[in-house]
């Protein structure tokens, strides 16, 4: 789920920590949430990587998630449950009477066993915790999200869009998470994964380059795997004089799958630092990463002549709440080895201003604008060495959440 999940309740395994107090047992509950949204969305498109494209600029779109969420509790006071998250997740481009543009997949799916003394124990497909649980400076909660909303659902073409990561960028890979309870304003997490694959089984039903365990990748720089992924990050929370204060330090780091025959890669190795503040209806903040990564959180391979400049991120975003109207703004600076044949460094950047207003519980109308560009100084008309886009997106829509 590309939306960022804010920080929940720090909880833990008792069967790890110990048992807690009795308490009153509760059976599993079950509920089902989610949201559906509709948008109109006018996009004017630069850059398109086929030169003779002519596209249209009004479009409608649908989107939707349903979210299965199961909580109970045990005699010893330890809390457990599971959230399933099934989303339509396919590329219009269907062909009329073969195949539809809908397809059902999962998001976010995992169980987690708590308790108050201990933290909490998540075992699943699910964010980690430096962009997950504790992230920490992303201000996402005006129009669809700006920068991290649904614009980038109308820029067409994989190649001509910005890059940078943000709450999923990891691809909600199958992994264990800890998030500890909070002690004097501080609280820490870590999370592992061995494989950036995610679902209900390891991708082996064939030896070949979708096998999660499956090193000897095809011998390109650009279908690199991450390998051992781990975060870990220390956040503190407080209040001083009326002013929230969150303040975040984490590190993403992995290991990368190996070729037998052309280029092998680096893992990641990023530091990400995040400072939020809330006072007075505002909320602003910031996050700054740097370190090894390619465009967001993408692999650098080695090999001679390569560019491999390490990565370096801005996201900052402030936003107001009046009533039942939010309004805000945001924005992103990445700069990248990009295409590592080509020895000029990636620019991405966006900036995007909106608004929602909640018509009742749940129901919400929102607007937004975002100004996307990606900038390689491309050499050729085909831009083979380098794409250079810039994209306008301005949605007006509306979302219910349930």
């Amino acid at each position: 789920m590309r939306k960022i999940l804010l920080a929940t309740t720090a909880v833990a395994a008792a069967a790890v920590f110990g048992a807690a107090p009795l308490a009153a047992q509760e059976a599993p509950t079950v509920r089902v949430g989610g949201y559906f949204r509709f948008n109109y969305a006018f996009t004017d498109q630069d850059g398109v990587s086929t030169p003779a494209a002519n596209l249209g600029k009004s479009d409608f779109a649908s989107d939707m998630e349903i979210h299965v969420i199961v909580q109970g509790k045990a005699a010893n006071g330890v809390s457990y449950g599971a959230t399933i998250e099934v989303q339509d997740d396919f590329n219009r481009q269907a062909t009329p009477g073969v195949s539809s543009k809908n397809q059902l997949d999962t998001d976010e799916m995992y169980v987690w066993v708590s308790s108050p003394q201990a933290g909490q124990l998540r075992f699943g497909d699910e964010d980690g915790v430096v962009l997950g649980a504790l992230a920490t400076g992303w201000i996402t909660s005006f129009g669809t999200g700006g920068i991290d909303g649904d614009w980038l659902d109308n820029v067409v073409g994989g190649n001509n869009r910005p890059s940078y990561f943000v709450g999923g960028g990891l691809n909600d890979s199958t992994k264990i998470i800890y998030t500890s309870p909070q002690f004097f304003g501080f609280d820490f997490g870590a999370s592992f994964g061995f494989n950036d694959g995610e679902g209900e089984d390891s991708g082996c039903e064939a030896v070949g380059a979708n096998c999660d365990r499956y090193d000897s990748s095809i011998a390109s720089a650009y279908t690199l795997r991450r390998k051992n992924e781990v975060q870990a990050a220390v956040r503190y929370r407080g209040s001083f004089g009326g002013v929230g204060i969150a303040g975040l330090a984490g590190y993403i780091g992995s290991g990368a799958t190996k070729n037998t025959t052309g280029l092998s890669g680096e893992g990641l190795s990023v530091g990400v630092f995040g400072l939020q503040a809330t006072a007075y209806g505002f909320t602003a903040g910031a996050n700054y990463a740097f370190g090894r990564s390619n465009a967001g959180l993408g692999l650098l391979a080695q090999g001679p002549g390569l560019d491999d400049r390490d990565m370096r991120q801005w996201v900052a975003g402030v936003a107001y709440t009046i009533s039942n109207l939010t309004v805000g703004a945001n924005f992103f600076d990445v700069r990248s080895a990009g295409n590592q044949n080509n020895p000029n460094k990636r620019k991405d950047q966006a900036w995007s201003v909106g608004a929602n207003y909640n018509l009742a519980p749940g129901l919400a109308l929102v607007a937004e604008y975002t100004q996307g560009t990606k900038e390689e100084n491309a050499s050729n008309a085909a831009r083979t060495n380098g794409v250079d886009t810039e994209a306008k997106v301005f949605i007006l829509g509306t979302r219910i959440a349930f």
